[in-house]
């Protein structure tokens, strides 16, 4: 190969390169969108959960301060017109339970359903925007993103539990999901320490925390937690999501 050749051919890399980075981190913010759509779903329903004798505030600050995050990360995508419509359409829904009286809203579960199934509208659709720029990511960035999601998933999954008149509608559901989910959690964790040899530290923070809380999950048909089960698990996302953008960050 010619000298010039080389040389073009170092120049066209390096013009791609703040491309395949905007790219990476429009991957992100996606994935970040729904990481804040499972952690505003999780708490909805802390929040309406007849196991929970007391109405805690905290219970909506999460979930409205998770609704802000979509809302400011739609608009850094452009505001997409499909996405836009239908994350209003579920903000407005929440505020109409929220207006409800207290006593009604408490036991409305059938708005907390209809809820539901706008969340998992917006999931899939978020799904399908990340597919588009999933290729760019490598083999760390991936993981990472898969081991937040199945995370969330896992933890919304088991607060979804606790309700007999609310469906499940943002994954396909069988009679043994939780041991399935929590063995692919555990065996990411192995491969997320031989892709990040140098987060060994953070990782294994990460895998005692799931630890802590992996019991409950497994037999979720016994004593609930949900308010703990969040405090862990989401604790353990946002240090995902935050490694993830350190790996965008580093190139």
């Amino acid at each position: 190969m010619s000298k010039h050749l080389k040389y073009l051919l170092a120049v066209g890399l390096l013009c791609l390169a703040p491309l395949v980075k905007a790219d990476l981190q429009t991957l992100q913010t996606v994935h970040e969108i729904r990481s804040d759509g499972f952690k505003a779903a999780t708490y909805l329903l802390i929040d309406n959960n007849l196991y929970e004798r007391v109405r805690e505030p905290g219970n909506r600050e999460s979930y409205r301060e998770a609704l802000n995050g979509m809302d400011t990360r739609i608009r850094q995508l452009g505001n997409p017109n499909e996405l836009r419509s239908i994350f209003d359409q579920f903000t407005r829904m929440i505020r109409d339970l929220e207006n409800q009286p207290e006593d009604e809203a408490h036991f409305n579960l059938a708005t907390v359903n209809s809820i539901m199934q706008t969340h998992a509208e917006i999931d899939q659709m978020l799904a399908s925007l990340y597919a588009e720029h999933a290729d760019l990511a490598d083999e760390r960035l991936q993981a990472l993103h898969q081991q937040s999601l199945e995370t969330n998933q896992i933890l919304l999954l088991y607060q979804n539990n606790m309700f007999s008149s609310i469906g499940v509608y943002f994954m396909e559901t069988n009679e043994g999901i939780f041991r399935a989910m929590d063995a692919s959690i555990m065996e990411r964790f192995d491969t997320l320490r031989s892709l990040l040899p140098e987060q060994d530290a953070a990782l294994t923070r990460l895998n005692q925390q799931y630890g802590f809380i992996q019991p409950r999950l497994i037999t979720y048909y016994q004593d609930w937690v949900p308010t703990i089960a969040a405090f862990y698990l989401l604790r353990n996302t946002d240090t995902l999501n935050n490694l993830a953008r350190e790996q965008i960050r580093a190139g």
